[in-house]
Formats: C-alpha cells, structure tokens, sequence
C-alpha cells in the first residue's frame, strides 16, 4: 500500500450517485479510528441525499478496525430512523479479511455484505 510522508498508509474516501439513484461511499485503505469521522460524515451526507439507497464500497479497504465497525453501524441506524431513507444500506467486501471481521464483529447480520457494488447495488433493488 502508498505510504504517506511518514510512512502512514495512505487513506482515501470519495462518494458519488450513480445513474440509478444509488450513493456510493467508495474506501481505500486502511480504516480506523483516526478515519472513523470521515466516513460517519460521509454516510451521514448519504443519508440526508438518499432516495436509492447507500453502498459502503470496502473493496479497496485493507483494514477496518472497531471504530469503523461502529461508523457502519451508526450509518445504518441513521439510516433506518430516516424517513426517506428507504432504500437501505449494504456494504461491498471482496476481501477475506474483511468479511471475516465484520462476520466476527456481527455486522453481517445487520447489514448485508456482498463480494462487490455490482452485487451490492443488486442488494438494494431486491
């Protein structure tokens, strides 16, 4: 993984809609506490806009930590006390590792993971 000027990993977080309504908060890197902010304000934007539903696309995570659990599940909350925000939220983790902490945390059982956004966003039309 880049490295920042002091061999910090790089992080990014970046959202966008796609033609289908569908807020997409794309996350690279490695996620933790010291991100956790950034990701509830994106998820928080996302709710606010929502009319198609939120994917949290983790595909390119390589870490997530307790903290960032909490920030998806603080996002499903809001989501779900949303008037609006009927069209859900489901994360998107292709990797092993990943998948295994949220399934170990019990994230899985409150939010649907999928291998991809494709398979996510399919998700949400279901």
């Amino acid at each position: 993984m880049p490295q920042g000027p002091t061999d910090t990993p790089v992080f990014e977080i970046a959202s966008e809609r796609d033609s289908d309504g569908v807020f997409i908060v794309h996350v690279k890197g490695e996620l933790d506490i010291s991100h956790e902010e950034e990701l509830r304000a994106a998820l928080n934007r996302g709710v606010a806009e929502d009319n198609g539903g939120i994917v949290v696309d983790l595909t390119e995570c390589e870490f997530i930590d307790s903290s960032g659990v909490r920030a998806l599940l603080l996002g499903r909350e809001a989501q779900r006390a949303d008037a609006d925000g009927q069209g859900g939220l489901v994360i998107a983790s292709g990797s092993t590792q990943i998948v295994r902490i949220l399934s170990v945390m019990g994230v899985d059982e409150a939010i649907p993971v999928r291998p991809s956004v494709e398979a996510a966003i399919a998700e949400l039309r279901a």
